[in-house]
C-alpha cells in the first residue's frame, strides 16, 4: 500500500513481535487520543534510555546514538512517499511540529489558509499569528465535514503574495479524510503555496505523499501510532526549505530544531513506524473489521444513534456517532465505570464543556454535538473487546434517558 517496506533487520529495530505489556482490564477505544505502545516500542525506549550518550558528542557513544537516530528517521521516512534524506525532523510532537511551519507565515509574510475543524494544535497558533498582524483565511465545510473546495479555489486566485496552506489529511474526531491530492494539484498551479497537512492521525493508517500530488510539508506524531509520548516529527518534501526553526541553539537536525535530541523516545518513534510498515496491511484491515463490526451494531441496536461523516472518505478506525437525545458525558461516564474508554471529542479539547467545533462547523446543532462519542480502534483490539463493548453500549444507552 506504501510502497517499499523495509524488513526488521534494514531498521535495525528487530525485536519480539508485539504484545500488551500487561492485562490491565479495561478496553481501549480511544485510540486516537493515545494508542498503547508495543513491547517492541518499550524495548526500544528503555535501550536508548540505558545507552545514556548524547548525539551530538564526538565519541564513539554519541556515533552510536546519531546512528540509532539515523535508523529512526529512516523508519518515519518509510511510511511517507517523497521524503528526502534528511526530510525528517524529530520535534516533542506534533503540536510543536504544526507550530513551527506555521510560523513560517511570519517569515515568508504569507497569507495563512486554513479550515475550520483543524486540530487545536492548528487554530490556535494560527488565531495568535492573526493577532500579530499575519493574515488569516478559515475554509468552511460541509456537513460532510469536507472542505468547500470552491471557496478554496476562489481564496488561491484571490490572494497575493506568498500563501501558508494547511489542511489536516484526517480529522480526529470524525475521521473524515480531505481531497490532499485534488488540492496539491490545485496548489501545483502557483510557485509561492506552501502546503502543509496535520497528518497525526493519518500516519500509518492511509498513504502520505510529499511533494508531487501531496503537501510539501507533513506533521506527524509517535504516540498516534503507538509509540511514545512526547516526540513527533515534520517530514519535509524533496527541497522543501520554506520551513524555519521556531528553537534556536544548537545545529541538531539540519539547523531546523535545536536542542538535544531525545534519543529515547526517538528510538521509540522508529520502532514504531517499522512495526507498523512490516504489517500494514494486516493493521489496516483488522482496524477496519473492527471499527465496522463496532459502527455497524451500535447504530443497530441503539434506538436514535446515527454516524457523523458516514458518507465520506474517512480513516479506517476512527467513528463518530450521536446518540439523538442523550447526554454524550453521560454515557461515556458511565461506559468508563464499565472499563469501556471512548471520548466525546479531541482530547486537546476534552476537557472544556463546549460543543465540539469540528461538529458545529460541519452544521450539527450544540445538542447534537453534546450527544456524540467517538471511537477509535488499534490493532491492539480485539473482536472480543469489541463485542464486549457493543453489549456494554447497549446497556449505558438503555440507562440514559433520551430527552423529550
Amino acid at each position: 500500500m506504501f510502497g517499499n517496506v523495509l524488513s526488521k533487520e534494514e531498521m535495525g529495530c528487530a525485536s519480539p513481535d508485539p504484545t500488551r505489556l500487561a492485562e490491565v482490564g479495561f478496553i481501549n477505544l480511544d485510540a486516537n487520543a493515545n494508542a498503547p505502545v508495543t513491547r517492541r516500542v518499550t524495548d526500544a525506549v528503555m535501550a536508548g534510555l540505558v545507552a545514556g550518550t548524547n548525539p551530538s558528542s564526538g565519541h564513539a557513544g554519541g556515533a552510536e546514538a546519531r546512528a540509532t537516530i539515523t535508523r529512526a528517521r529512516d523508519a518515519v521516512s518509510f511510511l511517507a512517499e517523497g521524503v528526502f534524506d534528511d526530510g525528517v525532523v524529530f520535534t516533542s510532537g506534533c503540536t510543536e511540529a504544526n507550530n513551527t511551519v506555521l510560523h513560517a507565515a511570519r517569515t515568508l509574510q504569507a497569507t495563512l489558509i486554513t479550515t475550520a475543524v483543524e486540530h487545536p494544535s492548528v487554530l490556535s497558533p494560527s488565531a495568535a499569528l492573526q493577532r500579530d498582524g499575519v493574515s488569516l483565511i478559515r475554509l468552511s465545510v460541509g456537513g460532510d465535514g469536507l472542505i468547500a473546495f470552491d471557496e478554496l479555489e476562489k481564496h488561491l486566485h484571490s490572494t497575493s503574495g506568498p500563501i501558508i496552506l494547511s489542511v489536516q489529511t484526517a480529522n480526529s474526531e470524525t475521521g473524515v479524510v480531505q481531497p490532499i491530492h485534488e488540492i496539491a494539484c490545485l496548489v501545483a498551479k502557483r510557485g509561492d503555496i506552501l502546503f502543509h497537512t496535520d497528518a497525526a492521525q493519518s500516519f500509518g493508517k492511509l498513504p502520505l505523499v510529499l511533494g508531487d500530488g501531496g503537501a510539501h510539508a507533513a506533521s506527524v506524531s509517535a504516540h498516534k501510532l503507538h509509540g511514545p509520548m512526547g516526540v513527533g516529527a515534520i517530514l519535509l518534501s524533496d527541497g522543501e526549505d520554506r520551513v524555519y526553526p521556531l528553537l534556536h541553539g544548537g545545529d541538531q537536525e539540519g539547523r531546523r530544531r535545536a536542542g538535544t535530541e531525545a534519543l529515547p523516545l526517538i528510538a521509540g518513534m522508529g520502532a514504531a513506524c517499522a512495526e507498523r510498515a512490516e504489517q500494514l496491511d494486516a493493521d489496516v484491515d483488522k482496524m477496519r473489521m473492527l471499527r465496522d463490526r463496532l459502527e455497524a451494531s451500535i447504530v443497530a441496536r441503539v434506538d436514535g444513534a446515527a454516524v457523523n461523516g458516514i458518507g465520506s472518505p474517512r480513516l479506517p478506525n476512527t467513528t463518530s456517532i450521536r446518540f439523538e437525545g442523550r447526554d454524550a458525558m453521560e454515557i461515556v461516564a458511565r461506559l468508563d465505570a464499565l472499563g469501556i474508554l471512548v471520548s466525546q471529542g479531541s482530547a486537546c479539547s476534552s476537557m472544556r464543556p463546549r460543543p465540539s467545533h469540528v461538529l458545529i462547523a460541519m452544521g450539527l446543532t450544540e445538542a447534537q454535538a453534546f450527544s456524540t462519542v467517538r471511537l477509535s480502534t488499534s490493532p491492539l483490539n480485539t473482536v472480543d473487546e469489541i463485542d464486549r463493548a457493543i453489549a456494554a453500549f447497549e446497556r449505558v444507552c438503555r440507562e440514559v434517558s433520551r430527552a423529550r
